[in-house]
């Protein structure tokens, strides 16, 4: 059997292959290599050549601790035995219950980097499993409890893909600089020609997403879908679409024109080069929608009912509710998620659409469907207020500046984190003065009460995701030793 590999970027995975072809029946060898194909679709055929060929006797991944300085790596350290007779392993699920290898290999997954050496750390650290109990498909190196924690939330539970589709992505404008506004741009047109409001969506970018929430940045994004021009006006010649266009919505043209050259460069635009590439699904745009973004640190979803259109770094999941959202952001689909994506740097997980069309969706009653739905909509309700409040008092902070436009740094950004003597300080320390005299004691009164709010949301968020992961458990069955398992996210 040879392995197919893809792209430059797996040329590593060559080196595997022919360093096994060079081994003798129960020769052993060791890589440093990259852990990124232990979970990604690319990775694959390597996974399953290995193992086909070899059995795994140690693993060391230092998930996205940086090893190498000045480059970002995932590396991994990967000691293996070629097999005297070669056997296919296979998961005991897949097998009926017959598994293929037993032989155990050693693991150490790296949270820091040791004080006292690799050495050391294994020694102290390394844990076991069954080679068993990996296969072709995306590669966790866990506990054996773990492992079956996961298996039983898969076990006769439908996947989020089988229940609802597929996730859709967010939109590809090719040319953010020309259809992506702000909100002085997007009035200025309005004011200048009202129908352009017609085309103007409000828009939504990947860092917008949080937890339970979107902090948008109002931005709106010119909409003219493929083909948009040609229906209104009749005209599939595009020197006369471009004179009916400059008739009919004079400001928007005005706008696209010093873009023009660049527009017609692009390699995802629409019929005309002012409007965007095909899309089967801008109405799914319209409608209330789950958001997510591929890179989470947190479960970063949220239920829009704004009509936000997103850019592609977002994907959704139309015709949803609220009990979606609760499933999707519980303790049990983050532990899943977890578990299958891919870690990287920052501590984030890349969650592709083929990872989250994995995480298993139970069956649940109405009743459980309404206490779900109620609970998230609690959480989202609040998490909304919370950022409103949030806001209000960043934007209140400006009326301190000696003079407009001065960016406030992290602290005062995040200033509900501050104490009111902490608060003053910064104010000293970006504005080089301090809060009138005069207006002190009113200023740490409104301080005082808007971070009260903002603790007040903060606690019946936490309440209610507690409540709501508790009847998420109970959809799956789960005994006390596995919530405990799942809401231990540093055990492996």
């Amino acid at each position: 059997m040879r392995a197919v590999y893809h792209g430059v970027a797996d040329l590593y995975c060559y080196f595997f292959e022919l360093g096994v072809k060079l081994l003798k029946s129960g020769g052993r060898m060791g890589y440093i290599s990259s852990s990124t194909f232990f979970k990604t679709g690319s990775g694959e055929p390597l996974r399953r050549y290995l193992l086909e060929e070899t059995q795994l006797r140690t693993v060391v991944d230092f998930g996205d601790l940086q090893v190498f300085e000045g480059v970002t790596t995932y590396p991994a350290i990967v000691v293996l035995e070629k097999t005297t007779h070669p056997v296919i392993p296979c998961h005991p699920r897949e097998s009926g219950g017959q598994a293929g290898m037993t032989n155990t290999l050693s693991y150490l997954n790296l949270k820091t980097l040791p004080a006292d050496g690799l050495s050391v750390a294994f020694t102290q650290q390394v844990q076991t499993m069954q080679q068993s109990r990996l296969n072709s498909g995306s590669w966790q190196m866990e506990s054996d409890a773990r492992g079956q924690l996961r298996d039983k939330l898969t076990l006769n539970h439908s996947t989020l893909k089988q229940v609802y589709g597929s996730p859709l992505y967010g939109i590809k404008t090719g040319f953010n600089e020309a259809f992506v506004i702000d909100r002085a741009t997007r009035d200025a047109l309005i004011a200048e020609d009202p129908k352009s409001a017609d085309l103007l969506k409000p828009f939504l970018e990947g860092k917008d997403l949080k937890k339970w929430r979107a902090e948008s940045q109002d931005l709106w994004l010119i909409l003219c879908p493929k083909g948009w021009t040609r229906k209104q006006s009749g005209l599939s010649d595009e020197a006369q679409a471009q004179v009916w266009m400059q008739t009919h919505y004079p400001a928007l043209m005005r706008r696209f024109v010093p873009f023009e050259i660049a527009a017609r460069k692009r390699g995802d635009k629409g019929e005309f080069w002012w409007e965007l590439r095909t899309c089967a699904y801008y109405e799914a745009f319209e409608n209330p929608k789950i958001v997510y973004t591929r890179f989470m640190a947190e479960p970063l979803f949220y239920l829009d009912t704004d009509q936000y259109y997103l850019n592609n770094a977002l994907n959704i999941f139309p015709d949803v509710s609220y009990f979606e959202l609760g499933i999707l952001i519980s303790s049990v689909n983050w532990f899943f998620i977890r578990s299958t994506a891919s870690l990287m740097s920052g501590g984030f997980f890349q969650v592709h659409g083929h990872v989250l069309e994995k995480c298993p969706f139970p069956t649940a009653s109405n009743s459980q469907r309404a206490e779900i739905a109620t609970l998230a909509e609690a959480c989202q309700r609040a998490a909304e207020a919370r950022r409103d409040t949030q806001v209000a008092f960043r934007n209140r902070i400006a009326d301190l500046a000696p003079t407009p436009g001065i960016k406030l740094n992290t602290k005062l950004n995040n200033w509900w984190e501050l104490d009111f003597a902490a608060f003053r300080a910064e104010i000293k320390k970006l504005y080089k003065q301090d809060i009138p005299l005069v207006e002190r004691n009113d200023w740490e009164g409104y301080f005082n009460s808007q971070r009260a709010i903002v603790v007040e949301h903060t606690a019946q968020i936490t309440l209610q995701e507690a409540a709501l992961n508790r009847v998420v458990y109970t959809l799956f069955d789960l005994t006390s030793d596995e919530i405990a398992l799942i809401e231990n996210v540093g055990e492996v």
